[in-house]
Order: C-alpha cells, then sequence, then structure tokens
C-alpha cells in the first residue's frame, strides 16, 4: 500500500512538472544576417510578383468598396443624430 502511494506521489509530481513546461510559450525565433538576407529576397519577388495582381483587384473594387464605406458611415452617423433627437426631445418633456 505504501508503494502504491509513493508511485501515484510520484507521477503527479512528475505530470505537473511536465504540464508546467508545456504550458510556455516557444522562444521567438531567431535568424542570422544571412537566413535574413534570403527572407527578404524571398519577399521581394514574391511581392513583384504578386503586385499586378492585387494591384488589379483593388481596381476593380475601388468603388464598391467606397461605397460600402460611405453607407456604412451614413449608417452611424443617422443612427447617432436619431439618439442625440430622442435625448433632446426627451429633456423637452421633462421640463
Amino acid at each position: 500500500m505504501k508503494i502504491n502511494i509513493i508511485k501515484i506521489f510520484s507521477l503527479s509530481v512528475v505530470l505537473s512538472i511536465l504540464l508546467a513546461f508545456g504550458c510556455t510559450e516557444p522562444p521567438t525565433p531567431t535568424l542570422n544576417s544571412k537566413e535574413r538576407r534570403l527572407v527578404d529576397s524571398l519577399y521581394k519577388d514574391s511581392i513583384q510578383v504578386l503586385r499586378p495582381l492585387l494591384d488589379s483587384l483593388c481596381d476593380l473594387n475601388f468603388d464598391g468598396d467606397v461605397a460600402f464605406a460611405v453607407d456604412s458611415m451614413m449608417e452611424i452617423r443617422l443612427a447617432e443624430i436619431r439618439k442625440q433627437l430622442a435625448r433632446i426631445s426627451q429633456l423637452k418633456r421633462q421640463n
């Protein structure tokens, strides 16, 4: 019986230690200068390939995106105006 308690206790200690170390964030990766130059060149190459596609998509969607943004802003402003008018009318009723 004594051996079982010792085994259970030691197992729980080991599991607690494993869980404590398993929940920490991994360290941020570090790159040396050669690896950074490689990443930069890959990024620049990707941007040069993708830029024409992204620019054309932006041109195609620009008018719709602007109209959507304006509509959203108008809805927000109208809601603010309604809220302000309701507050003013409520103050007038109280007086």
